[in-house]
């Protein structure tokens, strides 16, 4: 597979949608109060750390050709784990946001 065509990047946008979508999750579990979007501008190593595992986890799934015989179900389904596994493992961090957020935000 190449890296560049219209089916990778859904796959890469479908990965960068469940990092999102482990931050619903804490939020969901009462372990971010406030606004999900905090979770990941207070803690700017550890997002763009997820961020940089979810996009080298994704190119070398498409680069590997790994996922050149999947269904497209497969695809989706191996898209989210490695986004939402990217962000599970970069955002461990379980203090509340609330409390890292500085007064007046």
């Amino acid at each position: 597979m190449i890296l560049f065509t219209k089916v990778s990047l859904v796959f890469f946008m479908i990965g960068l949608a469940s990092m999102l979508s482990h931050a619903v999750k804490k939020w969901a579990n009462g372990e971010i109060r406030g606004d999900i979007l905090d979770w990941y501008l207070v803690r700017p190593q550890a997002s763009v750390g997820a961020l940089m595992a979810c996009i080298g986890g994704i190119a070398t799934a498409i680069l590997s050709g790994a996922l050149d015989n999947y269904t497209v179900g497969a695809q989706i389904i191996a898209a989210w784990g490695i986004g939402f596994s990217a962000d599970t493992i970069n955002n461990q961090d379980r203090r509340s946001v609330s409390r890292d957020i500085p007064e007046g935000k």
